[in-house]
């Protein structure tokens, strides 16, 4: 027999007592009075007297479903008109307990304890069941994180154990913020012990919770045990009993088990950051369980989180499980180290498996980014867009590529679906703006004006879209109302911003427009001096003001400007913040670029305009090798500069040329050699015996050669013989060994190296693929000093030569390197040493 609805609802006279859920943060349940307090009711049964629940009753995010208490030592008959108040001070024995939560309770619950977790505000959340346990993921922005909870009951607490951790722009190990997500949920009703985090007395603090809240005394809870968690769609529901025999666990909870107690102690160093230590302990946690793919993964997630660690961390988890099948760890590491076809299939394939939306969406993005093929990107940005629909950067990522392949209406659509997302009149704004940039920037020019007018529906006083929609105009050819609009942009920025970076940019913008749409170019000049050194826009301006300047006349000027653009360079590739200000003037900071393609192609321009215009070769040689500092491998600026450094290296001085030739040597020349027929080079190995000894008296003194003829020069002896192909190509030159103190075989024949280089370079323009010729001149110059002329020789041999050739030439490239880089450095041109040094590390070895 049980007491009536009406009895158990006496117990509200024993006094107020606080409401637990006015009290419990972001309660759960619908809202109830103030005043709410648990309805109990006494219940007899099998012979004995107890109060159990009356209706389920919310303790935050819980609900309290079914509660008995026994009360032990009561003999019948009893008095029952009394209800619950006559037995509150009796304690009882809790008999059973059946608490459960929806996942959207939790859910609303818990995200505000995670701020700050992922980024600076509360993450999107979401706790959603599995079996015998429950999966949580949490996204910021582009950064996402996903973990499942394995759930092991003990006798009066609940073991909660994260592990398959993984996620995208992470800065910390995922297994790590897993940890920490789970201790701030639990607040401090829990504490981490290797690797878990325990509910500690579970049982005991609901029942004090509830009880005391309907006037009666908190049961006594020795003997109850939790049962296995059961989980239905978007409920969690744990009992509890006396006497419940321990329950059979989960494989999911008893290999997380196995997991904490072998990597516990490293959980816990890598919780709090020492991750030095984590590594240690986790590497000796794979020594006692060897392969292990959980721990594994936790290590190179580490390593991967450190940074420049992508081979040891690959090595690690490809020991345990092919690293296509690691997920995004598998992903992100073989893209670290360059695989990007195996990150791609390693991505798509977690992409496919993953049960988190937004995760498996920027996993997408992310293995959209590795392809060069448009039509895979498409199809991954689209299967992305499928995944989360709401997600701005892959909404973003689809409208370019869709524009990259000249789909506006698909592009238009992801526009108006951003549009739809955003909130506010600003944001819209931002959107289109936005879209109409991505739609001039690939030449959409109808469009892009279209779109700029509808940013400017939200915010008719942005400077940003006036001045867009000017830029798409001039584009469309109406240059006049484009430079209007321009002006109106500078005076809106001014106006409401006041000086800073847009009025720079917009500065820059206008000049372009006074020079080429109204062919004013004083006023256009006059604009981009006023763009001060440190802006972004700073070295564009300065090549722009040495543009204009030589297309004036203003030569001095141009080179003033261009020595700027060269200066802010250099002053940028030292990695200083800025210049040591000189006297009067306060210090000027250089500009930071990303693109070093587009600034060495600005630096060849000055180059080139300080040749043509100025035919100053020396600074368009400064020019060109601080662009080759930037792109070494670019053949254009490599010619050029190889072009210009020719012209410069000094002619042979007629001054500097003997007026006569000396006689031929005195010395008897025994020439013993094996060579090519009819060839021209100098000769194999020659050996130039030394001067006989004076004759005795009386004895005949030999006979002294004959001079040679100076019209005989130009036709230099040839040779007859047979043991060696007469193919050019095949031929390989000898080294000419002389005798100490005598003089190189051409002096010996009456030519001095002078008249020598030239007739061997004439030889060399008449058949450039001659290699025999060529290195006889690299002998040549290199006794007469011209190393820069060598240098102009020696790296067309490379590029023009076979492969033989070019391991030839190879080790004379370096040496005459290193000669001139060494002499810059005597001589304090650092830059230029710099340069030769740089190009020396980039020869072949």
């Amino acid at each position: 027999m049980a007491a009536g609805q009406k009895r158990g609802r006496s117990a509200r006279a024993l006094g107020p007592s606080p409401s637990l859920r006015a009290l419990a943060p972001g309660g759960g349940a619908a809202p109830r009075p103030p005043d709410d307090r648990p309805v109990l009711r006494l219940a007899v049964s099998k012979g004995a007297l107890g109060i159990e629940l009356g209706e389920p009753f919310a303790l935050g995010p819980l609900r309290v479903t079914e509660l008995v208490v026994r009360l032990p030592g009561i003999r019948f008959p009893v008095d029952l008109s009394g209800g619950v108040a006559r037995f509150r001070h009796r304690r009882g024995e809790l008999a059973r307990l059946a608490v459960e939560a929806r996942a959207t309770d939790l859910t609303a619950w818990v995200a505000p304890r995670l701020r700050g977790l992922l980024g600076d505000g509360a993450p999107q959340l979401l706790i959603a069941p599995i079996e015998a346990g429950a999966l949580v993921a949490l996204r910021a922005g582009e950064a996402a994180l996903a973990f499942d909870v394995a759930v092991a009951p003990g006798e009066r607490a609940l073991r909660l154990m994260p592990e398959r951790a993984r996620g995208v722009g992470l800065g910390a190990p995922p297994h790590a913020l897993a940890l920490r997500a789970l201790a701030l949920m639990a607040d401090d009703h829990g504490r981490l012990v290797e690797g878990a985090v325990v509910l500690d007395r579970a049982v005991e603090q609901i029942v004090r919770r509830l009880l005391p809240a309907a006037g009666a005394r908190a049961p006594a809870v020795a003997g109850v045990r939790w049962a296995a968690v059961a989980s239905e769609a978007g409920r969690f529901r744990v009992e509890g009993a006396q006497g419940e025999a321990p329950p059979a666990l989960h494989e999911r909870a008893l290999r997380a088990l196995e997991a904490a107690e072998l990597a516990g102690a490293a959980d816990r160093a890598a919780l709090e950051g020492d991750l030095d230590e984590a590594r240690r302990l986790y590497l000796a946690a794979l020594e006692r369980a060897p392969r292990h793919p959980e721990i594994s993964s936790r290590l190179a997630w580490l390593d991967l989180v450190i940074g420049d660690r992508a081979e040891g961390a690959l090595s690690t988890v490809v020991e345990a499980m092919p690293a296509v099948d690691a997920g995004l760890l598998g992903g992100a590491l073989l893209e670290a180290v360059g695989d990007r076809d195996g990150a791609f299939s390693a991505l798509t394939r977690a992409a496919h498996a993953e049960p988190y939306g937004p995760l498996a969406a920027l996993a997408w993005l992310r293995a959209a980014a590795l392809t060069d093929a448009i039509d895979v990107r498409l199809d991954a940005l689209d299967l992305g867009v499928a995944r989360a629909p709401g997600l701005e950067a892959l909404r973003w990522a689809r409208l370019e590529a869709r524009l990259d392949v000249a789909d506006a209406r698909g592009a238009l659509a992801d526009a108006e679906h951003l549009e739809a997302a955003a909130r506010g009149a600003e944001a819209r704004h931002a959107v289109w703006r936005r879209a109409a940039e991505a739609y001039l920037a690939r030449g959409h020019v109808a469009d892009a004006r279209a779109l700029f007018e509808r940013a400017l529906r939200y915010a008719p006083e942005s400077p940003e879209a006036v001045a867009g929609l000017a830029r798409s105009l001039r584009a469309a050819g109406e240059g006049r109302r484009a430079l209007d609009l321009l002006a109106r942009a500078r005076a809106l920025i001014a106006r409401g911003r006041g000086e800073g970076a847009p009025v720079r940019a917009l500065d820059l913008e206008l000049a372009r427009g006074l020079a080429e749409l109204a062919d004013d170019r004083p006023a256009a000049v006059a604009r981009v001096r006023g763009i001060p050194p440190e802006a972004p826009e700073a070295l564009e301006a300065r090549l722009l003001e040495g543009r204009w300047c030589a297309e004036l006349g203003d030569l001095g000027g141009a080179s003033v400007a261009l020595g700027r653009l060269r200066d802010a360079v250099e002053l940028a590739l030292h990695g200083r913040a800025a210049d040591e200000a000189g006297p009067g003037r306060g210090p000027r900071r250089a500009p930071a670029f990303d693109d070093p393609a587009a600034v060495a192609a600005m630096l060849a321009e000055a180059a080139e305009i300080e040749e043509r215009g100025r035919g100053d070769l020396l600074a368009a040689q400064r020019h060109l090798g601080l662009a080759l500092r930037l792109r070494p491998r670019d053949p254009g600026i490599r010619a050029a500069f190889r072009r210009v450094s020719g012209e410069l290296a000094p002619p042979p001085a007629a001054a500097a040329r003997p007026a006569s030739r000396p006689p031929a040597a005195a010395e008897r020349i025994e020439v013993h050699v094996d060579v090519p027929r009819r060839r021209t080079a100098p000769p194999g190995p020659v050996e130039i015996a030394p001067a006989p000894a004076v004759p005795a008296p009386g004895a005949a003194a030999p006979a002294t050669p004959a001079p040679v003829d100076r019209g005989q020069v130009e036709d230099m002896p040839t040779f007859e013989g047979s043991a060696t192909s007469t193919d050019p190509g095949a031929y390989v030159p000898p080294s000419v060994t002389l005798a100490e103190g005598q003089a190189p075989l051409a002096r010996a024949f009456g030519m001095d190296d002078e008249l020598l280089a030239d007739r061997l370079a004439d030889r060399l323009r008449a058949d450039p693929t001659d290699h025999g010729v060529a290195m006889a001149l690299a002998d040549v110059l290199a006794r007469l000093g011209r190393d820069l002329d060598l240098l102009a020789l020696l790296s067309a041999r490379m590029e023009e030569g076979d492969e033989a050739a070019r391991q030839e030439v190879a080790p004379r490239r370096r040496d005459v390197l290193a000669r001139l880089a060494a002499a810059a450095r005597r001589e304090g041109r650092d830059a230029e040493a710099e340069l030769y040094e740089m190009l020396l590390h980039g020869e072949p070895t």
